[in-house]
């Protein structure tokens, strides 16, 4: 942000900025370099350095931020999915459709041939739930009827 701006002063937003997070960069550019506002800034101590940068620097400096913003946010999304595999990993050990020990008890329900409502009743869970797991088995088979998920079911030897 430029620290010329009407209103809240660039330094005092960027003062905020830093108090709320302060791990977060502000870089604040301005075109006057014998303004007031320059005086304004605080102290080098506090995190924040005055440097004088010709444009073509400051156009690599912004990607050079840009780039180490981003390589922190992959190494964050890399942690992520590293634990979503190491938990599909986790589920799917024995069973390749990564059905949940809930899901495998409805689908033993429906190779015995029970209703929505005796699964319900047999599962202590009402019928919409038990609507919304058979949806969920189906997605994750890929069938699209109660037969189809009873003939994988048995041919895959799920139950």
């Amino acid at each position: 942000m430029d620290i010329e701006i009407p209103g809240l002063t660039a330094i005092e937003a960027a003062s905020i900025v830093k108090a709320a997070y302060p791990d977060i960069n502000v870089i604040l550019l301005t075109l006057n370099e014998k303004g007031e506002s320059l005086k304004e800034l605080p102290v080098q101590d506090e995190g924040y350095e005055v440097e004088r940068i010709p444009p073509v620097s400051l156009s690599e400096f912004i990607s050079q931020v840009y780039e180490t913003a981003l390589q922190s946010n992959m190494v964050a999304v890399n942690k992520v999915l590293a634990f979503f595999r190491r938990e599909q990993k986790v589920t799917t050990a024995g069973d390749p459709y990564g059905l949940s020990p809930r899901e495998k008890e409805i689908l033993r329900c429906l190779v015995n041939g029970d209703t929505y409502k005796q699964i319900a009743e047999h599962c202590h869970i009402s019928v919409g739930t038990v609507r919304s797991h058979i949806m969920n088995i189906y997605r994750k088979l890929d069938v699209n009827s109660r037969s189809n998920a009873i003939v994988k079911a048995m041919k895959e030897q799920l139950v």
